[in-house]
């Protein structure tokens, strides 16, 4: 090619959102450091690092403090402007944050090493983001205001065109397009582009996932009507449900009329470290289709269909997939059809699962639904459903200001709260973001995930003994067993084999359209038959799949067990206390929402059989009710 090439800009996302969308934001900043220094020399635009559900997920799952893993990487790539995601009055969180939260949080993000805020709001409310972009301008970092595009009959050029300005007219620096579901057509792209240029006068970069196959066609198309900078993750994490692949899109571009400033042959042996820290966490690497056609049918965005994936599974409800897929977009248009994106995704997918899991629309609403509906996250970008607003709300009247304007200052009164505990500022924003993972976390008590083999280690197997092998087995054996004689229908028989005292014993399951039978084996002579069997609870075949929310006992009590896999987050009623039908007795925690358990009949609460901060299972015993 002869002549002047035009420069476009690579930001690789591979510590963030290559690994969100793959693997469940579980990789380890242990395993981002040694490859660091290389990257740093590669010229990269900028490297996304940090927010999203990266803070979340430090504490929760990886016993990591978030803080220091951008000290560390800011301290590590030394020449390279580093990114975060910032979800605008939510911050890192799912929910809204007083001002002066977002003002600190700001500051500590640009104390500690970001350069460019990405910043957006779920609902597209602009109103949403002014405060971040107010406090990011003040700390002299770049502002990257982004619009969340989607499809539905409110979304036009016009209507983007709309918000590009009132960003702009903000103190916008950027703006970058996000298209987190993948669904932004080649053609769409050119339009959309081409308009903002030549309206805003603004660099543009473009945010996509792969999901849809469309990424890097999308991309081309962008670029050529002016975008100025593209998001791509290394090949390595790279393609799914992630970037396109960072080495593709060079290749592609260098040939052409552009140049990227990055050498194909050193940005390809990233790719190679990659490859084997992905070996690592193979037990999150769940998405496996190259390209989903859903994604175009129902507009689920990058880590939505991991994250399905996980929660049916936990669930034991893979099956029911299809049928969540066809129930998102049910749930988005009476909700006025938000963007899916974080929280927005989160809230619109977890009352999706509740709506199929409960075997009715709305019978089960997560308490980020009904502020949805109150208004509390901000303008619904369309027309909301009234109907089920009022089956949600009742008579309450959503608000119609800025949400953060109702939120009184959370600073002081957290410090409070937290005490001691909490050492510094960035502490006191980590329990004031996430309190029920950042408090066990401070004091050392949260329990993490196991880290994960390194790819020459074996595997570590943990053997259980007694009677609490069957139990361990049978948990998840019976509904293994249970979704394959339910998907193959002349399978009639299977086995679980578990370790009893040492010594490895099978137990036969025989399926038939009445349910279970077991054939216990043979068993130490200490244990008889029956107590093994007593301590075994099988469910009926038909109830397989099924939500468990109340099971009647001839005693005349109501026992109510756990709908879904999550943890305790907080316990309203106490043994003793007495109940009315609909009231609530716990909060459960389940894919990042809270879920209201509420009492199914009128009575007295005669056991609550859980703790703040119990990990529970599907079919777990909540409470009694007599």
């Amino acid at each position: 090619m002869s002549g002047q090439k035009r420069h476009v800009g690579i930001t690789d996302t591979t510590l963030r959102d290559g690994h969100q969308s793959l693997l469940a934001t579980r990789m380890k900043t242990e395993d981002m450091l040694p490859i660091a220094e290389q990257m740093d020399e590669m010229g990269f635009h900028s490297l996304e690092v940090w927010g999203g559900a990266t803070f979340d997920s430090c504490m929760r799952f990886l016993n990591e403090s978030p803080w220091e893993r951008l000290k560390v990487l800011r301290k590590a790539f030394k020449k390279t402007k580093l990114q975060m995601l910032l979800r605008g009055q939510n911050l890192v969180g799912y929910k809204h944050y007083a001002d002066d939260v977002v003002e600190a949080f700001v500051a500590k993000a640009a104390e500690h090493g970001i350069d460019i805020f990405r910043i957006f709001d779920a609902l597209n409310d602009v109103r949403n983001m002014q405060k971040a972009i107010e406090e990011v301008k003040k700390n002299g970092k770049h502002v990257q205001a982004t619009i969340s595009y989607t499809l539905g009959p409110i979304y036009d050029l016009e209507y983007y065109l709309k918000m590009g300005k009132e960003l702009r007219d903000l103190g916008a620096d950027s703006i970058c397009i996000k298209d987190m579901a993948g669904i932004l057509t080649p053609y769409a792209a050119y339009d959309l582009v081409k308009s903002l240029k030549q309206e805003l006068d603004l660099p543009i970069q473009m945010h996509t996932h792969y999901t849809s196959g469309m990424g890097a066609m999308m991309y081309l198309k962008a670029i050529e009507a002016g975008a100025d900078v593209i998001d791509t993750a290394n090949s390595a994490l790279a393609l799914g449900t992630s970037q396109p692949a960072t080495e593709t899109m060079v290749a592609v571009l260098n040939d052409g009329p552009y140049e990227t400033g990055l050498d194909l042959e050193k940005v390809s042996t990233l790719a190679e470290y990659f490859k084997e820290v992905r070996k690592n966490y193979q037990e999150f690497d769940v998405y496996k289709s190259g390209v989903d056609v859903n994604v175009l049918r129902y507009q689920i965005p990058g880590g939505m269909l991991s994250n399905f994936i996980t929660q049916l599974s936990q669930a034991n409800a893979l099956d029911k997939l299809e049928e969540v897929l066809k129930e998102v977009p049910r749930v988005r248009e009476d909700m006025g059809f938000p963007p899916l994106v974080t929280p927005s995704s989160q809230i619109v997918g977890a009352q999706a699962v509740l709506n199929v899991l409960a075997g009715e629309r709305y019978k089960m609403v997560t308490n980020e639904v009904k502020n949805y509906m109150r208004g509390l996250y901000g303008q619904a970008p369309g027309k909301v459903n009234e109907e089920i607003r009022k089956k949600i709300i009742g008579d309450e009247q959503p608000i119609t200001v800025r949400p953060a304007d109702l939120i009184e200052p959370q600073i002081e009164t957290a410090k409070k709260e937290i005490g001691d505990l909490a050492k510094n500022l960035e502490e006191l924003l980590m329990y004031i973001l996430f309190p029920q993972v950042a408090k066990p976390f401070l004091e050392g008590t949260l329990t993490a995930e196991k880290p994960a083999p390194k790819k020459d280690e074996p595997k570590e197997e943990k053997k259980p003994q007694g009677v609490e092998a069957i139990n361990t087995n049978l948990s998840s054996g019976v509904g293994s067993v249970a979704r394959f004689a339910t998907n193959r229908r002349n399978t009639r028989m299977g086995s679980i084999s578990f370790n009893f005292n040492g010594k490895i014993e099978k137990l036969k399951i025989l399926v038939d359209g009445n349910g279970y039978q077991m054939d216990m084996g043979k068993f130490d002579e200490e244990i008889e038959e029956k107590e093994v069997k007593a301590q075994v609870p099988v469910p009926e075949a038909k109830e397989a799949k099924k939500e468990t929310a109340k099971v009647e006992t001839a005693s005349g009590e109501s026992t109510v067990t756990a709908p879904m896999p999550g943890k305790i987050f907080k316990i309203i009623k106490n043994e003793g206390a007495k109940v009315k039908q609909g009231e609530i007795v716990m909060i459960l925690e389940a894919m990042k929402m809270e879920n209201e358990i509420i009492a199914p009949v009128d009575g007295t609460i005669s056991k609550i059989n859980v703790n703040v901060g119990d990990a529970i299972n599907p079919g777990d015993v909540l409470f009694s009710i007599n």
